[in-house]
């Protein structure tokens, strides 16, 4: 899991301070310059466009904050990138931009954000973030995730239309691309394809006279037959063969049957598509990702946050289980498709050294394959900066929700959010607890991708 939420409340020196120069000591500098430095010869090309990708999404995440409060008439004081002490900066009007030491996120400062803000001139009160509209307020704390599910769109767009992506998998099949053939990488010892005499190498072309297309299909044709025998047919050599298997029975469940072979890793053709299905199919997969993400969070809160604690604790998962139990079906082999999570890892929460190690592995498989990988980080930031708690965005939607609520023509109710200071200690640290385990779990068991 990673925690990319920008903070907009950070307190900043009195406005009227000179801006517009190399803050501080030279060694500010020569740190972070080193850093980068660093990630580029040792972590090589794929780290540092993996890292730089992710300061991107942070400064677009903070810009919408900016411009949305801009357009609405607020007061932006100060933004930074990074968080820690001061680097470099410069004003612009009445703003100061600038980047500080720790690549830790970025913030906004829009000021008077809530009650507790209360350096403020009676000049600025206007221009505070709490004395405006309630839609303007709602624009600008949901303009973060917005802007990353526009980067998600322009990033899917991207890499259908004008890159390409590995055909292999769902998003090549949602795309078009012919499923790759299902070519016998191994076979289980002891299992009904190996008594048949199945062999690594022959195409699997039908199963009980019902055509396989992929490898997908081979599950269904045969987990409700347990102990029939089964017509394989297989192209060997260049010729058709029929051969009779017995099929087996899972050990974790005897009702369930299983064939005993494992697909081939045959690489995928690559799969692009014109620009109007790209940017429909952009949007769409977005709609899907909200959806599906906002699910897959709402599960683990509700269903999943007990096996996590489980797997920190105890070194083991029921999604490894559940992994292991797949596996002994003798069919669940690579899908030919680098894109495709090892089975249970859907449900992992995955950390910012996670994220930064798969796109580094991505980035030398193809740069849509890469893009594609940022889209649904991007959804995934978004959805999770809508939660309903401060110090998200989505507390800030919560109060301003309220307020609107509370208040009536005659009267502007403004929320006391003192009162909610150590709820949002609480989450905060909530989160410090699960992105800290995740970092654990991606260095002890890191997610696979095939």
């Amino acid at each position: 899991m990673t925690d990319t939420n920008i903070e907009t409340t950070e307190p900043t020196a009195p406005s009227g301070k000179p801006a517009g120069e190399v803050a501080g000591e030279p060694w500010r500098v020569s740190v972070l310059a080193a850093l980068v430095l660093a990630i580029a010869y040792y972590g090589g090309v794929g780290w540092f466009l993996t890292i730089a990708g992710l300061v991107i999404m942070i400064f677009l995440h903070e810009l919408g904050h900016y411009l949305a409060a801009r357009r609405s008439g607020m007061k932006v004081t100060e933004f930074f990138l990074f968080f820690g002490p001061k680097i470099w900066s410069f004003r612009r009007g009445e703003t100061e931009y600038g980047i500080k030491l720790l690549p830790l996120g970025a913030y906004v400062r829009i000021i008077g954000m809530s009650n507790l803000d209360t350096d403020v001139t009676p000049e600025d009160e206007a221009r505070t973030y709490r004395q405006q509209s309630y839609p303007k307020r709602l624009l600008v704390a949901t303009a973060g995730s917005l802007m990353h599910f526009l980067q998600a769109i322009v990033l899917f767009f991207i890499a259908f239309s004008i890159l390409g992506v590995d055909g292999g998998g769902s998003l090549g099949e949602r795309l078009g691309a012919p499923s790759p053939p299902v070519i016998v990488g191994s076979v289980s010892e002891g299992s009904g394809a190996a008594a048949a005499g199945v062999l690594e190498g022959d195409l699997v072309l039908s199963i009980d006279g019902t055509p396989v297309e992929s490898f997908a299909d081979v599950g269904p044709l045969v987990v409700a037959r347990a102990g029939d025998t089964v017509a394989v047919e297989v192209e060997r050599n260049g010729e058709p063969l029929t051969l009779n298997a017995t099929l087996g029975r899972r050990q974790d469940d005897s009702s369930i049957g299983f064939l005993g072979i494992g697909n081939a890793d045959v690489p995928a053709s690559t799969v692009r598509v014109n620009p109007i299905e790209g940017a429909v199919e952009a949007v769409e997969l977005t709609g899907i990702g909200i959806k599906e993400t906002a699910t897959s969070l709402v599960g683990f809160f509700v269903h999943d946050l007990g096996d996590f604690g489980r797997s920190v604790v105890q070194g083991s998962s029921v999604q490894d289980s559940e992994a292991k139990n797949q596996a002994d079906s003798g069919d669940s082999g690579a899908s030919g498709s680098a894109r495709e999570p090892r089975s249970g890892d859907e449900k992992r929460l995955m950390s910012l050294p996670g994220i930064a190690r798969i796109g580094a592995s991505l980035v030398g498989e193809g740069l849509g394959n890469f893009l594609v990988f940022f889209a649904l980080i991007n959804i995934s930031l978004g959805v999770l900066n809508l939660l309903p708690m401060l110090p998200l965005d989505g507390g800030h939607v919560v109060i301003a929700t309220y307020e609107r609520i509370r208040s009536t023509k005659e009267r502007r109710y403004m929320a006391d959010v003192s009162r909610l200071i150590p709820l949002t200690y609480a989450v905060i640290m909530f989160f410090l607890v699960v992105g800290m385990s995740a970092i654990y779990l991606d260095f002890r068991d890191p997610i696979g991708l095939g």
